[in-house]
């Protein structure tokens, strides 16, 4: 089993996401998001480009680059300049926004994913993330309700659901999740059936249980789904890292 390298969660969506969506138009060559964890940024301009959308996406990944290198407020500063040169690019926030939530500020990570809302009201990702916020200081009565409301989007709904779940599971509401694991296993497909069945055997405390149902998910989706899923649950403490990655 492996631990996502991506922070987590939150950064995770943005290099899958937006940080991929947004650097197609710059290259023809750039790394499509799911191959990586990381989008690569593309070879970096003999002179310095112009002040721009261009110059804030470089930024960006530079910023990412720092983040691979454990340099958090290195990566910081990057995105911080990113947002000086455009306040109006939805992305510089998002990363911040996952930067924060890394270094558990989580008020100015609110902050900055409302900032999103304001430029976008529709974005999703931002919703996600705000439910995500909740959920990762364990206050899953006050995340839940964020992620219902998502369950219906073609892209994550299945996600919501899964979240959802785990809201019921590890909040105490022991009967509700019950009724959505069997929910889910009626329909017997999706990946959250696959890791809501892993969490529901942690939570029993039977790690080997779980493993299965965590293998058969790394041999049904990629590497980046498995990740998407699974991040909560190694971020939350319910599965250790490998001890190579402990920190």
């Amino acid at each position: 089993m492996f631990r996502p390298t991506v922070f987590s969660l939150f950064l995770l969506i943005f290099t899958l996401t937006t940080l991929g969506r947004a650097q197609q138009p710059v290259s023809a060559a750039a790394t499509a998001p799911t191959a990586s964890p990381f989008v690569q940024p593309t070879t970096a301009p003999a002179t310095a480009p112009a002040p721009g959308p261009s110059q804030v996406i470089v930024l960006l990944h530079e910023a990412l680059e720092l983040l691979q290198k454990k340099d958090i407020d290195g990566a910081l500063d990057k995105v911080n300049a990113a947002i000086k040169l455009d306040p109006s690019n939805p992305d510089g926030y998002g990363l911040r926004g996952g930067i924060y939530a890394e270094k558990k500020m989580w008020d100015k990570s609110e902050q900055d994913y409302n900032a999103i809302l304001k430029l976008d009201p529709k974005n999703v990702q931002a919703k996600f993330n705000l439910a995500e916020i909740a959920f990762m200081q364990k206050k899953y009565d006050a995340a839940r309700p964020q992620f219902v409301a998502l369950q219906q989007d073609s892209n994550w709904g299945d996600l919501s659901t899964y979240k959802v779940f785990l809201c019921d599971l590890w909040g105490g509401h022991n009967d509700m999740a019950a009724k959505e694991l069997a929910a889910l296993e009626k329909v017997g497909s999706g990946a959250s059936y696959y890791f809501a069945e892993a969490a529901w055997y942690l939570y029993q405390k039977k790690p080997e249980d779980a493993r299965g149902w965590l293998v058969s998910a790394v041999n049904i989706y990629s590497p980046a789904k498995f990740k998407m899923y699974s991040a909560s649950l190694f971020d939350l403490g319910y599965l250790p890292l490998p001890p190579q990655q402990k920190s």
